[in-house]
């Protein structure tokens, strides 16, 4: 099943309904990539005590909020009750410095049984030698519950399949409504950059202080890089501006364009200023601006949605699509797997750490502790049961939805290397800053990612 089909079946109908039935007859339809088991396992038989086993000590690395952490300890609370020969040690922190930290431990023989990853890393840590089971081998695990296009695209490396997804990410504004509805904005409203420049820019004029948008520079993935200056160029052409031969598609002119889009956004007062933002870079929702509504929108992942949504009020927040380009060729949204979990091949106990991970991301009572703390699940099971309990946040949902109903195309790996995200960031921050022009900028980023293409191949 294509993605772009996968799109209209979970955009129509009722939206979660539409979800699970949609996902649901994915798995039906036998979507496991190079079975060797077609056996699926039942996914609570692990809800059954289990006791008189060699006690099994794990270690479980992942990165999130605070909301995450807590749903997840508790989740492994549960399974520890299950199966009393287990003992789980949680591993968790922020997303920065989570990246290296893992690499780290990959290469020094100390990484943990089970590891939270995001999909672009796979190149990078599979390149450290045969670091994760192959969960094609694997007969605990019931992959016909993932659609097989998400595990074929993401998560599998090499003819392997090294992951399953957590969550299923859709990207879009995440909107407070306490500063809309104090400027008579519609939360409905479908926003380009030209209009938000104009708007924002009218707004902060009148009302010193207040910005119709906030972004960050950047980490690894996001901020300036991908989410504006990635996210134009795409709009614009309908393709990405790097292809992973690797090679840069975009034009001067089109690169210039941007950047000069960029800056207008800022120059303009439409964007909170860009040292003002980077005081909070990963942290967005603690700014004083955005808790008291002096910043109207930022743009990030539906897994993101309840610190947003927390810090804003429950009652003074709201999400919407993407930001597009004004007469752009496209109007695709961002769609991914997120927190993919693998298992390290040199683990002692691989066997049992399967079957934690078959039980955290199949069965209906992890579902029904994790929630959406990463973000809808893309397991049919569990998305099942958050239905069927009626429980699921209807921001992370409506993102989802927004997203699968006309989803981008998988991204090109190369966008998302370290090395070519830093040379990015660095040249948005200089045109926002006014260290180069929109048309130095271009010159030197096509230059410079050539140069790092050429070290990279």
């Amino acid at each position: 099943m294509s993605k772009k089909k996968m799109g209209k079946l979970f955009g129509t109908g009722v939206l979660l309904a539409a979800l699970a039935t949609t996902v649901v007859a994915c798995g039906g339809n036998n979507n496991s990539p190079a079975v060797t088991n077609s056996a699926s396992p039942n996914t609570t038989e692990s809800s059954k005590p289990e006791d008189k086993k060699e006690p099994v000590n794990l270690r479980f690395s992942w990165w999130g909020s605070d909301a995450r952490h807590q749903a997840t300890l508790a989740a492994i609370d549960a399974y520890q009750a299950l199966n009393p020969h287990v003992s789980i040690e949680g591993e968790y922190q922020g997303y920065d410095g989570y990246q290296q930290k893992i690499m780290t431990q990959i290469a020094g023989n100390s990484a943990p049984d089970i590891m939270q990853l995001d999909y672009p890393w796979l190149p990078d840590l599979s390149a450290q030698g045969d670091v994760f089971v192959d969960l094609n081998n694997e007969p605990e695990v019931d992959r016909s519950q993932f659609p097989q296009t998400v595990l074929e695209e993401y998560t599998s490396f090499n003819g392997s399949l090294v992951a399953l997804p957590m969550g299923t990410n859709g990207y879009g504004t995440m909107i407070n409504k306490g500063f809309f509805d104090k400027f008579g904005l519609s939360t409905d409203k479908q926003w380009t950059w030209q209009e938000l420049i104009k708007e924002g820019g009218r707004i902060n004029a009148e009302n010193k202080g207040n910005h119709l948008f906030v972004i960050e520079p950047g980490t690894t993935t996001g901020g300036l890089g991908e989410f504006v200056l990635g996210e134009y160029l795409y709009s614009k052409n309908g393709e990405y501006w790097v292809s992973d031969a690797p090679a840069i598609t975009a034009s001067k002119e089109d690169i210039k364009e941007a950047l000069t889009m960029m800056k207008e956004l800022f120059d303009s007062g439409a964007a909170l200023p860009l040292g003002d933002a980077a005081l909070f870079t990963s942290k967005m929702e603690q700014n004083p601006k955005w808790v008291n509504g002096e910043v109207g929108m930022t743009v990030d992942w539906s897994s993101t949605v309840s610190k947003y949504k927390s810090a804003a009020g429950e009652d003074k927040f709201a999400v919407g699509m993407p930001i597009f380009a004004e007469n752009g060729k496209s109007t695709a949204v961002k769609f991914k797997p997120s927190m993919i979990l693998a298992v390290n091949k040199k683990s002692k106990n691989a066997e049992e750490s399967v079957k934690f991970i078959n039980w955290l991301l199949n069965s209906k009572e992890a579902a029904l502790i994790l929630l959406d703390t990463r973000s809808v699940p893309t397991s049919a099971a569990a998305m099942q049961a958050l239905v069927e309990a009626d429980v699921i946040d209807p921001d992370v949902a409506g993102m989802v939805d927004n997203a699968l109903k006309d989803p981008m195309n998988s991204p090109p790996i190369v966008q998302n290397k370290p090395e070519i995200a830093d040379i990015i960031r660095d040249i948005c921050e200089k045109v926002v800053y006014g260290n180069l022009t929109p048309e130095k900028g271009a010159d030197q980023l096509i230059q410079r990612v050539e140069d790092k293409f050429k070290e990279l191949k």
